[in-house]
């Protein structure tokens, strides 16, 4: 049996969730339908990748390395620029639904992903055990405390680890497979 470090471990699987929602899912969905409420009334493909992505890239660029969001560079190509916090709902936000620009979402959540694997093929694994302030950076990014209790409470007092695991990754596969399924219904199985 091979054995593979951690570093190689992390970085290979943040590779993956890029390598499946560009293959699996963003090559086979066309941008038009995108937008569609799947089985007319359930959640739109580019709602799950924007709010995977904000997950995502709150979690690890501002929260764990106290640096600027992959979303920064793609502001001006995703349709939203202020009210980032609105994608970080696990129900959809129809008003923010229609301003998205599904194009412009996919390469964001693509680019996070990539910032992520590059960060942590050379960023020290001890930054691990530390334990970051995230309720900071949600109020920086106005997240109203009354609507997001339970995330300021799930993230509270989490060691670094808890988000590479879960908000980077656990959560990106666990939304990979809800557009998979999004992508068959809408009728773009490739099988």
């Amino acid at each position: 049996m091979t054995r593979v470090d951690l570093r190689t471990w992390l970085v290979d699987e943040a590779h993956d969730l890029r390598r499946r929602l560009e293959g699996a899912v963003i090559a086979h969905l066309p941008p038009e339908e995108m937008t569609e409420r799947v089985d007319g009334g359930g959640v739109a493909p580019v709602y799950v990748l924007w709010h995977l992505a904000r997950h995502h890239d709150v979690a690890v660029n501002a929260v764990l390395r106290g640096e600027a969001e992959v979303l920064d560079a793609h502001a001006d190509r995703v349709g939203i620029a202020t009210d980032t916090w609105r994608g970080l709902a696990e129900a959809q936000d129809d008003e923010i639904v229609a301003r998205l620009d599904p194009a412009g979402v996919a390469a964001y959540t693509l680019a996070v992903c990539d910032a992520t694997a590059a960060w942590l093929a050379d960023t020290p694994l001890d930054v691990l055990d530390t334990v970051p302030d995230p309720a900071a950076v949600l109020d920086a990014l106005g997240t109203p405390r009354d609507r997001f209790s339970w995330l300021y409470d799930m993230w509270a007092g989490r060691d670094a680890a808890f988000f590479v695991r879960w908000e980077a990754l656990g959560h990106g596969f666990n939304h990979l497979g809800e557009l998979v399924a999004l992508r068959n219904r809408l009728g773009h199985s490739p099988f």
